[in-house]
């Protein structure tokens, strides 16, 4: 399934003419689909917020809600908080993921990053780096009503720049350390100093609706070089 979905993915983008960023980060971050006997979308959680979720005997109707992260305030005063909000129009619901950010107490939040709308996406926030400089979240991103999995990618907002930007070469670069035929997830885990990342990588569930190849029997931390672009394990 993971390389009929690579290749379904690449058609996919051909035919978007690489528009879709969703498209491109779940190619690069495949996750378990939302088949999964324990679902991962949830009513309250901003990194999976959905509209519909799962009762333990079937999927709720299509609800309109929103949340909000908690507040996190770096060294140097400078303080985020992502929030997700969802709409229902004629049935469909869409997702809207937003990072905001105040240069100090007392100041006004504002955006500084939005998740392309439509669909699920959800976001994360990490953490501060050491030095304060540089906030890190995870954005998800899943197609509603399809077993197509789930995208992940990294963020980084750099509060000298005020500028956030997305680290899909970290997933690129994983892909090319386990090879093609190679099913796995990972997930942003923490910093590591001020110029690398740590990404977590796990097997992916089981899933009998195909054949899997796993390569990743227990989950393994990697480190991520934003400078060099390289990742080696940990």
């Amino acid at each position: 399934m993971l390389t009929g979905l690579t290749l379904l993915f690449a058609k996919a983008l051909g035919e978007l003419g690489g528009r879709g960023i969703l498209l491109g980060v779940a190619l690069a971050w495949l996750g378990p689909t939302a088949t999964d006997s324990q679902p991962r979308v949830s009513a309250t959680d901003t990194a999976y917020l959905s509209c519909t979720v799962w009762t333990g005997k079937g999927w709720s109707r299509p609800t309109a809600r929103s949340a909000r992260t908690p507040v996190l305030d770096s060294p140097n005063g400078v303080r985020a908080y992502g929030e997700v909000k969802i709409v229902v129009k004629d049935g469909s619901c869409e997702n809207t993921t937003t990072l905001y950010v105040a240069s100090a107490e007392g100041q006004e939040f504002k955006v500084a990053y939005k998740a392309p709308s439509g669909d699920g996406n959800g976001i994360r926030l990490i953490g501060w780096s050491p030095d304060g400089k540089k906030l890190l979240a995870d954005v998800n991103f899943w197609k509603y009503e399809t077993d197509r999995g789930f995208g992940q990618v990294p963020l980084i907002y750099d509060a000298a720049t005020r500028q956030a930007t997305e680290i899909p070469e970290a997933g690129k670069a994983l892909a090319t350390h386990f090879g093609s035929d190679c099913e796995f997830e990972p997930s942003t885990w923490s910093w590591n100093g001020n110029s690398q990342i740590l990404i977590r990588v796990s097997r992916t569930p089981t899933d009998e609706s195909y054949e899997q190849h796993f390569c990743v029997e227990r989950p393994r931390l990697f480190v991520f070089d934003l400078l060099k672009g390289t990742v080696r394990p940990k």
